[in-house]
């Protein structure tokens, strides 16, 4: 199906690469532990649909639905929306939650995995106990951690009253690591890889990840790993995952995707994705972490896409990164944070994060350490841009930050700490929201230390433009920097105060050290325009493309170090990665709505530059929306030699 944000006119109603450490934390007591099943919440396996339930219908396609979430003014494409993360929360503790969920302006509520499974052996404790839920023991819904499957229709059923919609993390590459827990009906060899397929070591302490049938096909670290490309295979997990979209849920997402093989990456087709993925849901995205050799990331964001009406992507994990080393620097260069380093997938296509539960939760600790207000500080940036459905990760209760990993102030089940629902994060969601469809300029405001993200449509009205301002260290003065939002005076939702734009310039309004500013005029009346003047030269959308010659340093390996000529700040050294645009060439593309010149460099990222006539120290200067350097002798054309 044709996703609903990239075609209006349908809308009808018709990688994980965890670290060694992480994969050894989740699966340590896993492979000791007693062979054992919680019989009380060990539910019957669930049948197949005959037909296919389909979450447009009971959402999007329902008027009572449209209703709710235009009420609570939720965005309308799930691959858009801001989704919570309610990790570890159950059932029970979501529908408890769900009207400020609404008021707080998330889209979607992403659950832990719902499959059956063993233990927790631990009881409600978070150390070395929370990762059981990430190892089934079967295909029926329902576990000690989320609750029963009777609680999953009562709390789908309860989001569907607020206009919010759920994605279910699904565990669909392995199962738990120990035999005898697994479900009688699945304890079949045929259903799972053997332990020596893939030749990577003992139980896949060794996986090569620069190897994709190692990745594909390698039990990790024990756990048994099915056998996709059996067709019962597939059978019986899209049973589950029918199951669960007629329980209620409208997304999936899926654990460990990278370690599945794409349907013919291996000469020989494997039915897996396209038998499981046409199963009703509405969005559907993978892990599939970024960095491997060989990976395809592109291709998994497409096959999601194909079986989805509301889109589907990959996980931003390189943007990830590069933003906790932004806010560890207070560094927010626009020129480093403006592409979302999709690798070939396009912005809508994924799902971005200023933390997940594994760099939080698992042993390597990648972004433990970070505080409360380095979080706000990054979901000001990811929540207000226009790319990415951006992801909220709910911590425990008083953990993380300066105090320990899990403090154990909540249990597995509860709700965590209230920072999903501070006021910074709040009123980001909201303008998030009010500007679905608008166009965004990334531009730094007085210092690399203070990052605009504006969002507009030049359309004369100030009700809808808008713009978060992350200002991560003193106080800031805005007057006299340019701007593409359309003129009139703008509230500062989250701490008071308000900017004055005219002529395409902010000509009054400041903000504080340390503050997320939400400078939006949401629910409130247009203000009159301080000059009611027409502008003579509205200013256009546009972007500046450059494209160079892929085989100069190679086609992933080429950085464009750049800066706008008239005064802007340099990318930091190397640059940005351009991607491949076309045969012969790679491109990167700079929001550059008006119209600056631009003075830029290439670099393979390893001490090869080339500069204009190759001279050190002299840099090349273009203007205009497409800008090919073939040579460097200085010229270039402006013809752009493929679409991008």
């Amino acid at each position: 199906m044709t996703p609903l944000s990239k075609d209006a006119g349908l809308r009808t109603g018709a990688n994980r690469r965890s670290t060694m450490s992480g994969f050894i934390t989740k699966t340590a007591a896993g492979i000791a532990a007693a062979a054992t099943l919680i019989g009380s919440l060990a539910i019957g396996a669930s049948s197949a649909q005959a037909t296919t339930t389909t979450s447009y219908d009971r959402t999007l396609g329902n008027a009572q639905f449209e209703a709710a979430r235009t009420q609570n003014g939720l965005a309308k494409e799930m691959n858009y929306g801001s989704i919570l993360h309610a990790w570890m929360w159950s059932f029970n503790t979501m529908k408890e939650h769900m009207a400020e969920i609404a008021d707080a302006g998330y889209t979607s509520i992403q659950t832990s995995p719902i499959s059956v499974i063993k233990g927790p052996m631990q009881g409600k404790k978070f150390t070395e106990n929370w990762y059981y839920v990430y190892q089934p023991a079967g295909t029926s819904i329902g576990n000690s951690v989320v609750g029963s499957e009777d609680d999953l229709k009562a709390m789908t059923a309860e989001a569907h009253k607020y206009g919010i919609r759920i994605i279910v993390d699904a565990v669909i590459n392995h199962f738990t690591s120990d035999w005898n827990a697994i479900e009688p009906s699945w304890q079949n060899a045929s259903l799972f890889h053997t332990k020596s397929e893939g030749g990577c070591g003992n139980n896949g302490t060794a996986i090569n990840y620069g190897n994709r049938w190692q990745v594909t096909h390698c039990h990790l670290l024990g756990l048994w790993d099915l056998n996709t490309e059996n067709q019962e295979v597939g059978n019986r997990m899209q049973g589950f995952l029918k199951q669960a979209v007629a329980d209620g849920v409208d997304g999936f997402r899926y654990d460990a995707a990278k370690h599945i093989e794409l349907p013919d990456e291996f000469g020989t087709h494997s039915p897996y994705f396209d038998t499981i993925l046409d199963n009703g849901a509405q969005y559907q995205y993978g892990e599939v972490l970024q960095g491997d050799a060989g990976l395809n990331v592109a291709a998994y964001p497409a096959l999601f896409e194909k079986y989805s009406s509301n889109g589907g992507g990959n996980t931003a994990s390189n943007y990830g990164g590069a933003l906790r080393s932004a806010l560890d620097s207070k560094n927010l260069n626009a020129g480093n944070l403006n592409s979302l380093q999709g690798q070939g997938v396009q912005d809508d296509q994924l799902v971005t994060w200023v933390e997940s539960h594994d760099t939080y939760a698992n042993g390597d600790r990648q972004s433990t350490g970070m505080t409360a207000w380095q979080i706000r500080m990054g979901w000001g940036v990811i929540g207000a841009r226009k790319g990415g459905a951006p992801l909220f990760f709910n911590r425990p209760v008083g953990s993380g930050g300066t105090n320990a990993q899990f403090s154990e102030q909540s249990q597995l089940g509860d709700a965590g700490d209230n920072e999903w629902k501070s006021p910074e994060v709040k009123w980001v969601n909201k303008f998030r929201n009010a500007m679905e469809g608008n166009a965004e300029y990334l531009r730094n405001c007085q210092a690399e230390n203070c990052l605009m993200i504006e969002r507009y449509k030049s359309d004369g009205s100030n009700a809808n433009d808008g713009v978060v301002v992350v200002n991560m260290d003193g106080d800031k003065n805005l007057a006299g920097l340019n701007t593409t939002l359309d003129d009139g005076t703008y509230t500062d939702q989250v701490n008071g105060g308000a900017i004055t734009v005219a002529n395409k310039k902010i000509t009054a309004g400041s903000v504080k050290s340390g503050k997320v500013s939400v400078f939006v005029n949401i629910g409130t009346a247009p203000t009159p325009d301080p000059d009611p003047m027409p502008d003579p030269d509205p200013t256009p959308d546009s972007t500046t493309t450059v494209y160079y010659p892929s085989t100069k340093f190679g086609a992933d390996s080429t950085y464009l170090h750049w800066r706008f000529a008239d005064g802007g700040t340099w990318t930091t050294a190397p640059g940005v990665k351009m991607t491949a645009a076309c045969s012969g060439y790679v491109s990167y593309a700079i929001e550059n709505p008006d119209g600056r010149p631009i003075e830029f460099v290439f670099t393979n990222g390893s001490g090869q530059w080339d500069n204009k006539n190759g001279v050190s120290g002299q840099n090349y200067t273009a203007t205009g929306a497409s800008v090919v350097v073939t040579d460097n002798s200085g010229n270039y054309g402006t013809t752009a030699p493929c679409a991008v």
